[in-house]
């Protein structure tokens, strides 16, 4: 038998087929190894495209799931601080209740209440002003801009001085209370008006009757650059005629025989009849030196005008050292033509009312619209506002205005769920809750949950689909494995003899 002996050609050919072998070995063992096909799309020509889609669906699914893991967070975090709010409004409807149910006068009883209206208020600023992730929660699509300010100032004297109950009361409509506005032009300030019923008329030389209506009767406006600036309460507003009315008293300077009844708290009212004074914001009595002795300030001082121009009702800020004249608080006004300024009003809200939308799916939104201006939280703030405003003593006082516990009482109730019995006292209320905002928010993270599960079912489905085109047979792989393993040793061994051959052996 003849044998060829191996020539450079025939050695390269043999090397090209162990080359082919040892990749065929590595793609085989790499195969075993990840229990794939393949390590790349070429790999699966005729399914790439088909691997591809299926990859991209589960990649969006997954991303999904993971913008809803991030919005459930916020939710699960929004519903912490209502519930936060809501403990806080129940307990002080609990406090305000026990408190209407004593003695309303008693100055312990009173400034106990107020204190922990105040309290209550800065607890409810504290929770909506929450953040997560520096996100704040409350403020629409806001969420670099804090949510609420209310003004509290640094502690409730502060808050009173403020709000004093009298000539500047807190908002007690929710129109008044988020009315937001500003205008300068040039303005004309008219006095008119009697007693506790005085005013200060502000037309405006730009606008049209019409356009009074921006303006809300109980709103706190702040006048600059004119001679009556300083924050002012609407009392009326006129868009027939075109005007504005802000609240005022002010002092006839006059000698008249009146009788003054002063009171504080539950203390016996004091009543002293003379003939009075006025200069200013003092009234001298003529009897002189002890008539106004032990009057502890601050105090609501009613007068009954013998002439009849100083019938109103005004705080005692002060009494002379000889007990023969008082010191009152007053809301002075100047008349004037183009007096050139500006007119503005502020609400507490920080944030925007933009409804926010956040796509669970490919195919389903959710709303995502609670904000702090929300009426709930609107009513709870007014409710106990009404409460906290105004120094014991004073005309402006809880103790001299004790009505105001049941329209708290009412506006905490409406604020924690609705409907809410009785008549709403500052009129037509909206009926938004907390309850509501909970159970809206409840009702989003399930949904939210059901969309996760869903999804989750979803990638499960896809990447199954994937594995069916890409994953190995195990026991086929294992077994082409071996026998390429055995015919790179075989030829391995073929290139060992053939290396082994030379001519002196051949011949």
């Amino acid at each position: 038998m003849a044998i060829r002996l191996a020539n450079m050609a025939h050695h390269t050919l043999l090397n090209s087929h162990l080359f082919k072998l040892q990749q065929n070995l590595f793609d085989s063992q790499m195969s075993v190894a990840t229990e794939k096909k393949t390590q790349d799309y070429m790999g699966i020509p005729d399914q790439s495209g088909r691997v591809v889609q299926l990859e991209h669906l589960a990649a969006q699914s997954q991303r999904f799931i993971d913008n809803n893991e991030v919005v459930d967070l916020r939710l699960q975090s929004t519903d912490i601080a209502l519930v936060g709010v809501e403990d806080t409004i129940r307990n002080m409807y609990d406090m305000i209740s026990d408190y209407g149910a004593g003695e309303r006068r008693d100055a312990e009883q009173v400034e106990q209440v107020q204190k922990f209206a105040y309290q209550a208020l800065r607890d409810i600023q504290g929770f909506l002003n929450e953040t997560v992730a520096g996100r704040y929660l409350f403020s629409g699509s806001r969420t670099a801009q804090r949510s609420v300010d209310l003004g509290l100032g640094k502690d409730i004297a502060e808050f009173q001085e403020k709000w004093n109950g009298d000539t500047l009361k807190y908002p007690e409509s929710r129109d008044a209370h988020i009315a937001e506005f500003g205008v300068s032009a040039d303005f004309d300030f008219t006095l008119g008006g009697t007693g506790n019923n005085q005013y200060m008329e502000i037309d405006i030389s730009s606008y049209a009757a019409a356009d009074y209506s921006n303006f809300t009767v109980g709103a706190d406006i702040e006048l600059s650059d004119t001679a009556n600036d300083g924050r002012w309460t609407v009392t009326a507003v006129d868009t027939t005629t075109g005007y504005i009315r802000v609240a005022r008293k002010d002092f006839t300077d006059e000698t008249s025989s009146d009788t003054f009844t002063i009171k504080k708290g539950s203390d016996r009212d004091t009543i002293i009849s003379d003939s009075m004074t006025y200069s200013g914001n003092t009234i001298t009595a003529a009897s002189g030196a002890g008539t106004f002795n032990d009057i502890e300030i601050p105090a609501t001082l009613e007068i009954a005008s013998g002439s009849g121009n100083n019938n109103m009702t005004v705080t005692i800020s002060s009494v002379s050292a000889d007990g023969s004249s008082l010191t009152v608080e007053q809301k002075t006004a100047t008349a004037g033509t183009n007096d050139t300024g500006t007119i503005t009003m502020a609400d507490y809200y920080g944030g925007d009312q933009m409804e926010i939308q956040h796509r669970i799916d490919k195919n389903r939104t959710i709303d995502l619209d609670t904000n702090a201006l929300n009426p709930a939280f609107d009513k709870a703030i007014r409710g106990l506002a009404i409460i906290a405003q105004g120094e014991f003593g004073s005309a402006g006082g809880l103790d001299q205005n004790t009505g105001r516990t049941e329209d708290a009482l009412w506006l905490l109730d409406s604020a924690l769920d609705f409907p809410t019995d009785g008549t709403p006292p500052y009129g037509t209320e909206e009926t938004d809750s907390i309850e509501q905002l909970r159970f809206n928010g409840a009702f989003a993270r399930q949904q939210i949950k059901s969309s996760i599960e869903r999804e989750e079912d979803m990638i499960g489905y896809l990447l199954n689909n994937v594995s069916n085109i890409e994953d190995v047979d195990m026991l086929e792989a294992t077994t082409g494995l071996m026998d390429i393993e055995r015919a790179l040793q075989a030829s391995y061994q073929v290139l060992s003899r053939t290396q082994k051959l030379n001519l002196s052996q051949y011949l």
